[in-house]
């Protein structure tokens, strides 16, 4: 099937599945994170991350075929897509409920409309992304500021961190641009080995085993991070796109917030005030806003391609 066609049942439901992985995996991190250090329990998930990619790309027998740049940017996007942004989001979430840092998430298609204008040439502001952007800060104004007017410092550091998470995420969007012409297994292969070397190393030096070892839960969660968020759901990514395109793939970003909320909810009986509710869906509004002129931007690149 080439992208673009009319997109069915299978299609939604593969673009729902992958919005409860993502969406869960705050919810399994806020979890384990309670029991493992960040950077031990990050190079964990990576760990097992690696173990289940390596086997689909051994599997799968297709070779990577990788110029010296695009090892360069497999390398720059296991940094920016995997390591850096795996490591914030685990130590904010060791104070941070899972569903405020879903929410926070929502906001990282707005930074890479704003990182796509300044480092792009074919992606510019227009109008409606323009106006998408404003209607997201005003929803992180909302989300932050019981914190700001507070002044609960702790706190805020560990949601700015999680922000951070998504600028670096916005960033590593740019990057996989040059990684698409690649074969997707052993790509993700190679980046999820390099994000754990990445991790492993200062895991090593900077942190020792907890004096307590780790619960059934926590050991249960770290697996289902490393197996799903980590690996299947990359997979699950590139057959969404091949089948329907960036544009169709897009609307992720309206899902998964909404997941992570409902999956504490559910499983941590997290309870979000009114601002946070009220943020989300001002800052999925900003989404959708911005999209409304992204799909004919994204259907004409995919004519041209297919």
């Amino acid at each position: 099937m080439k992208a673009g066609n009319h997109p069915g049942w299978p299609d939604y439901g593969m673009l729902c599945v992958l919005a409860a992985i993502w969406g869960g995996s705050f919810m399994l991190t806020r979890v384990a994170v309670a029991e493992l250090p960040p950077f031990t329990l990050t190079a964990i998930r990576q760990g097992i991350g690696v173990l289940v990619m390596g086997a689909v790309a051994v599997q799968a027998g297709q070779a990577l075929n990788a110029s010296r740049s695009d090892h360069g940017a497999i390398f720059a996007s296991a940094f920016f897509g995997l390591a850096l942004p795996f490591i914030l989001i685990t130590w904010g979430l060791e104070e941070v409920t899972a569903g405020f840092a879903a929410i926070l998430m929502g906001l990282m298609p707005l930074i890479t409309i704003v990182l796509a204008h300044i480092f792009t040439d074919d992606e510019k502001m227009n109008l409606m992304k323009l106006l998408g952007v404003f209607i997201g800060i005003a929803g992180l104004v909302v989300l932050f500021w019981p914190d700001i007017a507070g002044g609960s410092d702790a706190q805020l550091w560990r949601q700015l961190a999680i922000m951070s998470a998504g600028v670096s995420y916005a960033i590593n969007a740019l990057i996989t641009k040059k990684l698409l012409h690649l074969n997707a297994r052993p790509m993700f292969a190679v980046n999820i080995g390099w994000s754990f070397v990445m991790v492993l190393i200062p895991a090593t030096l900077l942190e020792t085993w907890p004096a307590q070892n780790p619960s059934a839960a926590a050991w249960t969660s770290v697996v289902l991070m490393g197996v799903f968020p980590t690996a299947i759901a990359s997979l699950i990514m590139f057959r969404v796109i091949a089948r329907q395109g960036a544009s169709f793939f897009g609307q992720i970003n309206l899902l998964v917030p909404v997941a992570g909320v409902l999956w504490g909810a559910a499983i941590l009986d997290e309870r979000l005030s009114l601002n946070a509710l009220a943020a989300l869906v001002i800052i999925l509004s900003g989404v959708a806003v911005a999209r409304m002129q992204l799909k004919n931007h994204f259907q004409t690149t995919e004519e041209k391609t297919s």
